[in-house]
């Protein structure tokens, strides 16, 4: 008789354990998740749901360009739960604290366990004022807003390697 119960106390312990594993591994796991895939022609980068997250390296979501180039992104939405999602999406683009425009209005929509994915272009030669020296870099913020959730990635554009420049000869 002892034996049996020494058996169901370990089999009790070896249940509750196992379930305190799968809450933690249900809980890291359940939930709508977001990334973003960056492509500037030279190099594709991908930035991460965890890497979203302000913390000990206040991570900021940045890619450069030259003038003449463009870069292609696909923002990724991942329902890790038991129910659809659904939520509008805006992207905007701001030069310092100022809007400039509105890029894009979408609904990221997913079924349970499923992805929904917003894909546009940026070109760089757009993005820069009229007046704009070419010898100068400029940047920019595009921010995504998903409901609730705020996402900034900075763009970088290059200035120009050879620059048009006015040469004034003196009279001899």
């Amino acid at each position: 008789m002892a034996a049996k119960k020494k058996y169901l106390y370990l089999a009790l312990t070896l249940a509750c354990f196992l379930g305190i594993i799968l809450i933690f591994v249900f809980d890291g796991y359940i939930g709508v998740y977001d990334s973003i895939v960056m492509d500037n022609g030279l190099y594709e980068q991908r930035v991460e749901a965890d890497q979203w997250q302000p913390g000990e390296y206040n991570y900021l979501a940045s890619i450069d360009v030259d003038r003449d180039g463009r870069i292609d992104f696909t923002y990724t939405v991942e329902n890790h739960r038991f129910t659809g999602y659904e939520s509008p999406v805006e992207i905007s683009l701001y030069h310092g604290q100022d809007k400039v425009a509105v890029l894009l209005t979408d609904e990221a929509s997913a079924a349970a366990f499923g992805t929904a994915e917003i894909t546009w272009s940026l070109e760089a030669a757009s993005l820069l004022p009229a007046d704009y020296p070419e010898d100068e870099p400029y940047n920019a913020v595009v921010v995504i807003i998903r409901g609730e959730v705020n996402r900034q990635i900075n763009i970088g554009i290059n200035s120009s390697p050879y620059p048009i420049k006015t040469i004034i000869v003196p009279p001899e």
